[in-house]
């Protein structure tokens, strides 16, 4: 497992890839759900990147570009910044980019669960 979340380069099949993300969601969902303070939120900081050095390998796998994963890590990493306190769209939006962001990686992570691999 050590390529599959910590190297960005090379592919990732969907039987690898399915596993590997449930992973990652349970290990990121003990830390929101039991752990509490900054100690969760650097952790979830931290799990993020396996989670999308394992997208990015599923995509590449999929035959699309690496490059397609910004959106949702843009949409994250503007959400955790509001989220631990350094910046701020007011509250409203703070909630509508949480929402965005979360509804936007699991119709990434969802599509790159069902597509095909593509030689």
């Amino acid at each position: 497992f050590e390529t599959l979340f910590t190297s960005p380069t090379g592919r990732s099949p969907r039987a690898q890839f399915i596993p590997a993300l449930l992973t990652v969601l349970a290990v990121i969902a003990f830390f929101v759900v039991v752990v509490t303070g900054r100690t969760a939120e650097f952790c979830v900081l931290v799990l993020l990147y396996p989670a999308f050095v394992l997208l990015a390998r599923r995509l590449r796998d999929m035959g699309q570009s690496a490059w397609l994963v910004l959106p949702p890590l843009v949409l994250i990493a503007s959400s955790l910044i509001i989220q631990l306190g350094y910046g701020s769209l007011g509250e409203a939006f703070n909630a509508a980019l949480m929402w965005t962001a979360l509804t936007v990686c699991s119709a990434y992570a969802l599509w790159a669960g069902i597509s095909a691999t593509r030689q």
